[in-house]
């Protein structure tokens, strides 16, 4: 895969499409670990019109199964995202996306909207969307708005003062083969799609966030120390347990890493 070619696109457009980035058998093998994951119980999120009713999202993964560690480091996935966010980005959530037939579009909006910045602003945020089975345009696959992360305004919910619902903008459908991830830097709007099809669309959405800016997930308290202790160096890298340019998460004023050598 072409980090450099990928990270220019993601300048230009807001999002990139990398094909054959996924070894099918890593896809298969996510696949199976997402059917044990339903076949324990359904996910604890709450759902609603925005996370949808027909959609399987299950969160804490790196505390289910090894796989997980392997995804959230792809090699090829950090080329890309340190490209858009910068060395000391980090990990910020991993999902399941899975979108059953029958389920409705998302609506549009920006992942980094929960920051709560005004635009433009540096990039904050970079998630990646991975097709574990083929996205089409009938199967929900992610709706993007190419350019819109230069826009210096979020996607509207609500129209005017009479509440009438704002005009969704024009965009078009992340269609990829099994295998690819789709790059959305935060800034560019997006939604996932509605099924119409009869048949499961595979996903998941592991997202990044700029090194400064605090994870959507709580990745440190999340694991024991004897948890993290397992993990490789990148991944205890990029879940916290290291400080960014500007020095935010250290300990004690020292590197975070030494909380491992105290007792649990």
């Amino acid at each position: 895969m072409n980090s450099s070619r990928h990270i220019q696109e993601i300048e230009e457009r807001g999002y990139s499409i990398a094909t054959d980035a996924i070894d099918r058998d890593f896809c298969e093998e996510i696949r199976s670990e997402i059917s044990r994951l339903e076949a324990i119980g359904p996910p604890s999120i709450k759902q609603s019109e925005f996370t949808g009713y027909r959609t399987l999202r299950y969160f804490d993964l790196l505390n289910k199964a090894e796989v997980w560690e392997r995804v959230a480091t792809h090699p090829l996935v950090l080329d890309v995202v340190r490209g858009v966010l910068g060395n000391d980005m980090l990990l910020s959530t991993m999902g399941t996306a899975v979108i059953d037939p029958g389920e409705t579009a998302q609506a549009i909006h920006c992942d980094d909207q929960l920051y709560g910045m005004r635009r433009p602003h540096k990039n904050l945020v970079c998630n990646t969307m991975w097709a574990l089975s083929d996205f089409t345009d009938e199967n929900g696959a992610t709706r993007l708005v190419a350019g819109s992360h230069k826009f210096d305004h979020y996607p509207k919910i609500v129209g005017n003062a009479s509440d009438e619902p704002a005009k969704p903008p024009a965009t078009i459908a992340a269609e990829m083969p099994e295998g690819s991830i789709c790059f959305i830097v935060g800034t560019c709007y997006h939604g996932g799609g509605a099924n119409q099809s009869t048949e499961r669309r595979w996903g998941l959405t592991i997202n990044y966030c700029a090194g400064s800016q605090r994870q959507q997930e709580n990745l440190m308290l999340a694991h024991s120390r004897s948890k993290l202790r397992t993990f490789s160096d990148e991944l205890q890298r990029i879940i916290g347990l290291s400080t960014s340019l500007g020095g935010v998460g250290h300990i004690d004023a020292g590197d975070p890493k030494a909380i491992l050598n105290k007792p649990d």
